[in-house]
């Protein structure tokens, strides 16, 4: 009991801070404790948020395509721009982990479309630099990572870009002034950044010490950070870094290590389906195995190399498709929220419709059955028109499913459909304005009748006519 309180207590606080800055994850095992016993829908998208950052950074990315599913559906059904944010900067997220640059930068850009806070939208901008620089487009990047630097003032956010500022500097062969942003965002112990951008900060170290040539304190990072990767489950954080690792390592002459590290980047690889990573790695065992004269094995490797880049492209493809797949299931969800907000709003217009119709009704009804007092005709005209406009409107709102189906959404058929209606509606209404104004005749005689009789009853029981 005492245990389940201590846990409801941290998920709790987790909660909370997360609501407010949307940068702290939950372990898996603490996410889908979550996400079972959640009491509103806000805290069922911070399981599966921190569920999805698992699953991709682990490489379970199906996994985390489907989370990012539910992610947008809460997102929807609360009409929610922030959650919306959030979760198309988690799927941005995965597809870089998946190498999927081009598709990536969509989801960042779209965050911007739903962000409405300078920090989400800081850091979407700061991740799409990140991912430029990536691609080689460092002065792009780094244009992205200033703008951001420039939106928001937020602490966790200034130690991001200071991380991707120095990844910039590194990838512009300037290890000094990339040193400068990078210790300022390792000794910034104060504000936890997630496992994924500490491994990007260790990595960009390793980069710096290795361009500085200083052996000792590059080959201490690389191995930092291929540790804390495995630590914290980071898979293709991890191919990454040690992809650079084994080449720093051939081209210090370490072919024992780099050899050994790549048998390890290997085995990682084709258990997660890393073609990337294996395609990489098979050229440098080539190169290896050439170095040491092993012709069989160099052949080996090169004939691997050779067949994962191929498959790499056939990956890339059905990525592509991937991705076009999962963009359409979230317009679907779109689509189907769009029909299920309209049918809510038609069906709160009917009821209005309904209850307007039933006043003036009331009105009419009250005017024409009155005894006490004589009703002007062109009041009941006035509301004669008034009901014939909400009886169209009714007939509109009701038939209108129904009228866009048998059209196929022509607005001319549509339009000669309503105005059939009207037709039917206006001699209709005529008839009922008639004997209304009938009835209302009737009534107002037989209350001038009876108000004659009674004042020659008064005058005839007047003394005055004795």
């Amino acid at each position: 009991m005492k245990k389940a309180f201590l846990i409801s207590c941290v998920l709790l606080f987790a909660i909370q801070v997360f609501a407010q800055q949307f940068y702290q994850y939950l372990s898996a095992d603490s996410s889908r404790q979550l996400i079972r016993n959640a009491r509103t829908v806000e805290e069922k998208f911070v399981g599966y948020f921190s569920l999805d950052r698992y699953y991709y950074t682990t490489g379970l990315y199906d996994s985390s395509r489907l989370t990012q599913l539910e992610m947008y559906n809460i997102a929807k059904e609360r009409k929610s721009n922030s959650l919306l944010a959030t979760t198309y900067h988690a799927i941005g997220n995965m597809l870089v982990h998946k190498s999927d640059y081009n598709f990536a930068l969509s989801s960042y850009f779209k965050v911007l479309e739903y962000a409405k806070d300078d920090f989400r939208r800081a850091r979407a901008y700061a991740a799409a630099g990140y991912v430029y620089m990536l691609t080689g487009n460092t002065e792009l990047g780094y244009s992205y990572v200033r703008k951001a630097d420039s939106i928001s003032s937020n602490p966790y956010l200034k130690k991001v870009t200071n991380i991707f500022s120095g990844a910039a500097f590194n990838n512009f062969n300037k290890p000094d002034s990339a040193l400068v942003y990078l210790k300022n965002a390792e000794t910034d112990l104060q504000i936890p950044v997630d496992p994924t951008m500490n491994s990007v900060l260790l990595g960009q170290l390793s980069r710096s010490y290795e361009l500085k040539k200083d052996d000792d304190l590059a080959d201490v990072y690389y191995k930092k950070t291929l540790a804390y990767c495995k630590n914290q489950q980071l898979v293709s954080s991890y191919i990454r870094n040690a992809n650079r690792y084994v080449a720093y390592l051939v081209k210090r002459g370490d072919y024992k290590a780099a050899k050994s590290l790549s048998l390890e980047i290997l085995s990682l690889a084709q258990k997660t389906i890393s073609n990337d990573g294996i395609s990489n790695v098979a050229e440098i065992l080539k190169k290896i195995y050439s170095y040491a004269n092993n012709r069989d094995s160099a052949f080996y490797y090169a004939e691997m190399q050779i067949a994962y880049k191929d498959s790499l492209s056939n990956q890339k493809r059905i990525a592509e498709f991937q991705n076009i797949t999962f963009a359409q299931q979230l317009k679907d969800i779109d689509e189907q929220a769009k029909v299920t907000e309209e049918a809510i709003q038609r069906k709160q217009n009917l009821q209005y419709a309904l209850i307007a119709l039933g006043i003036i009704t009331f009105i009419i009804f009250y005017l024409l059955l009155s005894r006490s007092f004589i009703t002007n005709a062109k009041l009941i005209e006035f509301f004669g028109v008034i009901a014939l406009l909400i009886v169209f409107e009714f007939l509109n709102l009701l038939l209108h499913p129904f009228l866009e189906r048998i059209t196929q959404h022509s607005p001319v058929l549509m339009l000669l459909a309503l105005v059939f209606i009207a037709a039917l509606l206006v001699p209709l209404h005529h008839k009922v304005e008639k004997w209304a104004t009938a009835k209302l005749v009737e009534k107002n005689k037989k209350i001038r009748l009876a108000a004659a009789k009674k004042t020659i009853q008064e005058l005839e029981a007047s003394p005055d006519n004795l």
